[in-house]
């Protein structure tokens, strides 16, 4: 490729807006591995990006690109994963790889703007802060060491379509400085939760609470809550948990940014579950393996002849 020390993968359709990761011309400091599910869809032209087509679900088919492209994947320090409805320019992608490198963290992910579509009220942007540790990291948009993602990268292969964020933290936790929300460089997450569960297998009475339930079984772990260690002001004052209260307080002006009832009924519900956790509920992580009766490879070890596109 061209000797850039990182690499975004997303699995994209019809309604991609992809385009906005590749502007302002110049400012890309990272290459792009683009996997359509879409036929009709064309290749963009540029150094350092690469397109394939691959039918199949966003999880499943994450799975299989990483099986295809494993020996590619191994040159790069950190790899992203991200939703092709995430709204951020070619320079905020560069920096959010620059700053998990920095601090070199195992996962990251970039905060969430306050005009957000979002489930997770402890991911929304904290003005003021640089970065926040947290105990969980959502499929949305991580952004993975590389070797983290090669220890982690079989849950992708597993048959959930949801669910696997909820683990991957929690199997190469060792600190508490590990993962991290970067408030520095949001994203706009532009389309609702759940757009696409039809095209990702949730059809015939299955949801995303099923596939969620059935890997925390598998795993025999609960669903631990999202909350913050500590932060980085964005001065680079190191901060404690209590630090964030009034930042987190001020999240209440995210909730009216979609009309309609139930919209904000959704929202205002998830900032009062993170206040709650925030106030009551101890950061934590636990150490998970693999459950027995699951034969792990790993899906990154592949010769060079697998990488072409």
């Amino acid at each position: 490729m061209t000797g850039n020390r990182f690499l975004l993968i997303s699995r994209v359709g019809p309604k991609s807006i992809h385009r906005h990761w590749l502007a302002p011309h110049g400012s890309r400091r990272f290459d792009l591995l683009l996997s359509s599910y879409d036929p009709a869809m064309k290749a963009p032209e540029g150094d350092g990006i690469l397109f394939e087509f691959r039918p199949g679900r966003k999880v499943a088919g994450y799975g299989e690109v990483l099986r295809a492209h494993g020996a590619m994947l191994k040159d790069y320090d950190y790899v992203a994963l991200f939703d092709d409805d995430l709204l951020i320019d070619a320079e905020g992608i560069s920096r959010l790889f620059e700053i998990a490198a920095a601090h070199d963290l195992k996962i990251a992910q970039p905060a969430l703007t306050l005009g957000s579509h979002f489930t997770y009220g402890a991911l929304l942007q904290h003005r003021g802060f640089l970065l926040r540790y947290v105990t969980y990291i959502e499929m949305m948009c991580p952004i993975f060491r590389t070797d983290i993602l090669r220890t982690i990268a079989p849950l992708y292969d597993m048959g959930y379509e949801s669910g696997i964020d909820l683990i991957w933290c929690n199997l190469v936790h060792e600190t508490p400085r590990d993962f991290a929300v970067i408030d520095a460089v949001p994203v706009e997450h532009t389309r609702p939760v759940g757009t696409g569960k039809a095209a990702n297998g949730f059809v015939a009475g299955r949801r995303y609470e099923d596939d969620i339930a059935a890997i925390l079984h598998r795993f025999g772990v609960g669903w631990l809550p999202c909350v913050p260690y500590a932060a980085i002001r964005g001065d680079g004052r190191q901060a404690g948990r209590g630090a964030l209260l009034p930042a987190a307080l001020g999240l209440a002006s995210a909730v009216p940014r979609h009309s309609g009832y139930r919209a904000m009924k959704y929202r205002a519900r998830g900032l009062a579950v993170y206040w709650k956790h925030l106030l009551s509920a101890p950061p934590r992580n636990v150490t998970l393996g693999w459950p027995a009766d699951l034969k792990v490879n790993d899906p990154l070890r592949r010769d060079a002849a697998s990488d072409q596109v």
